[in-house]
């Protein structure tokens, strides 16, 4: 399904217009009919050529803008709707500027009313719709004149939608869906009900999600889209979502449904901001703006980027700071309008989620370089969050372990890990000691090995031929004392095998072959046990070694004590 919003001033013919085409009132209450006029947003579905086509007829009133402002997320196109017998409004404007800075691309132009002039009348109106959408998205938009009730205007309108929406790129599927509400409520017999755009990617029943910005898990127990109930949703269609795990009073239009997880919530944000020419006055951070997204409107608190203000007409840069956070992501368009005047400011896009730098010197757009340097290092997972998209590998610049960064800070963190290596010398450098990124660069490091935990150049020294060793060696069942002895070496000999930790004493290995080769001895001629004595006299040592070894024998399994004696253990 491709979704059409109309756009245009009051009683200029919409709704009548979207019933005309696909059957449906689009005014759902009682005041909207007794008064003629669209007060909230109405929704009506069509076929055309086989291609599904949902309507979001939005008001035109300006007394109803916020509902206007709130129906015009998510869509694909516009039908863009002008009274023949009334001709260009300010209202029309209004919502043509609305459009255009939200980035809409594609719409068809309609003169309704046709019946209602005379050829000279329509000719004007023509030539004033023309003036006026000049240097917009709509200058080289399709015109169609249409009266409801001729049926051959209407079927050149049918066939117009048709060719626009073949022209339309694939919806977009950034494998994160996401759904504005628009509506809430009670249907009996189901519980709560919403309606929405789902975008980005598809849904199921069964499927968890989480409302923002109150977080409450929900459950998708049914889904509808055009009266028809499906097992499986999938992006770009119009919906009505059944759900559990809150109450329909508990949610609101302009709340949203997405995937634990998926979406990165903020609060605030860098934008452009591409003011209205027909504003008479500069855009700074004095004023109170209302920011409209998807189909919330937001009270915020903006700051310009790189200038005090931004002149009207002009694109700037701003900062934005909203009272919740929301699952918003770089690309999210957004209308801004000031509260004291009362008027549209302009539109924007959403660059950056996170800043990270100060207002001063932020220079927001929504490249991964970007992303990337500002931060130096950044997970993966969590550039997709930043990005607002699944990242590729060829877009950063280097990766390694999960991490990516810039050329230059590899570089940088290259050269501190070999400073470091270099300054160890053959006793190497603690693995565990260094920062995370200086562990990540070392298997792209030349000439340096990495083993027991400790990081050294290839050319460095064994430890294991440190003169430590023969002094240990050479000494036997009786070592020296260790408390002058260089602890880093006799942790890495210790790693190494080479020396044998015993309580408070290090022993060689072949140290503790001679002591077991004793035990094997000693319970050959003594089977019912040795005490420590005979193997502190079999050894010819002193009980300050001899304990310390029939200690580790035991606990290697080579003995096992029995009361005062030693017994064989399962390893002897």
């Amino acid at each position: 399904m491709r979704i059409i919003a109309t756009a245009g001033h009051v009683d200029h013919g919409k709704s009548s217009l979207v019933q005309a085409l696909t059957g449906t009132d689009p005014d759902r209450w009682e005041e909207e009919k007794r008064r003629g006029l669209t007060i909230d947003l109405g929704f009506a579905f069509t076929q055309i050529t086989e291609q599904q086509i949902g309507f979001i007829d939005v008001p035109g009133h300006v007394r109803f803008l916020r509902n206007m402002l709130a129906g015009i997320g998510g869509i694909d196109a516009c039908m863009f709707v002008v009274a023949a017998n009334e001709g260009w409004k300010p209202q029309t404007e209004e919502h043509l500027r609305i459009l255009d800075a939200l980035g809409i691309a594609r719409g068809v132009i309609v003169l309704t009313k046709t019946d209602l002039v005379d050829a000279g009348a329509l000719a004007l109106t023509l030539d004033s719709v023309h003036h006026h959408v000049r240097s917009t998205f709509l200058e080289a938009a399709p015109v169609v004149q249409v009266s409801v009730h001729n049926s051959a205007t209407l079927d050149t309108l049918r066939s117009t939608l048709g060719d626009l929406i073949a022209s339309l790129p694939p919806v977009r599927n950034t494998r994160r869906p996401r759904i504005w509400v628009d509506r809430s409520f009670a249907a009996k017999g189901s519980g709560t009900v919403i309606t929405g755009t789902l975008t980005g990617s598809s849904l199921s029943i069964g499927d968890e999600l989480v409302v923002q910005p109150t977080n409450i898990v929900v459950k998708v127990r049914g889904i509808q889209s055009n009266g028809i109930s499906l097992e499986k949703l999938e992006a770009g269609n119009r919906c009505a979502l059944n759900i559990t795990g809150v109450d329909h009073l508990s949610i609101n239009r302009g709340d949203v449904l997405v995937v634990d997880g998926q979406w990165l919530g903020t609060n605030k944000f860098d934008a452009s901001l591409k003011v209205l020419e027909s504003i008479e006055h500069a855009v700074s951070k004095r004023g109170s703006y209302m920011m409209y997204a998807g189909s919330r409107e937001i009270k915020v608190v903006l700051h310009t980027i790189g200038s005090t203000s931004i002149q009207s007409g002009e694109t700037g840069f701003i900062r934005v700071a909203l009272p919740d956070t929301l699952p918003l992501a770089p690309g999210d368009r957004f209308i801004l309008r000031e509260s004291g005047r009362d008027e549209t400011i302009g539109g924007g896009e959403v660059l950056d989620i996170q800043p990270i730098l100060r207002s001063s010197k932020a220079k927001p757009n929504k490249e991964i370089l970007r992303l990337v340097a500002e931060r130096g290092w950044v997970q993966m997972n969590q550039l997709h969050l930043l990005a607002g998209r699944n990242v590729d590998i060829s877009e950063v610049e280097q990766a390694l372990g999960g991490w990516v960064t810039t050329t230059n800070n590899l570089a940088e963190v290259s050269k501190e890990a070999v400073e470091l290596i270099t300054a160890s010398k053959d006793l190497g450098i603690d693995v565990a000691t260094m920062t995370t990124h200086q562990r990540l660069v070392l298997p792209t490091l030349a000439n340096v090995t990495v083993r027991e935990g400790r990081a050294r150049s290839a050319d460095a020294n064994d430890v294991a031929s440190h003169p430590l060793v023969k002094q240990f060696a050479d000494a036997g069942c009786t070592p020296p004392d260790s408390a002058s002895v260089d602890k880093t070496i006799v942790r890495q000999l210790v790693q190494r095998g080479v020396l044998v930790h015993c309580e408070e004493l290090y022993f060689h290995s072949s140290a503790i072959d001679t002591a077991v080769a004793a035990a094997r001895q000693l319970i050959t001629a003594h089977p019912q046990g040795f005490t420590v004595a005979q193997f502190r006299e079999h050894l010819g040592v002193s009980r300050k070694y001899a304990l310390p070894l029939i200690n580790h024998l035991d606990a290697t399994g080579f003995t096992r004590r029995r009361e005062d004696v030693r017994i064989a253990g399962a390893k002897l």
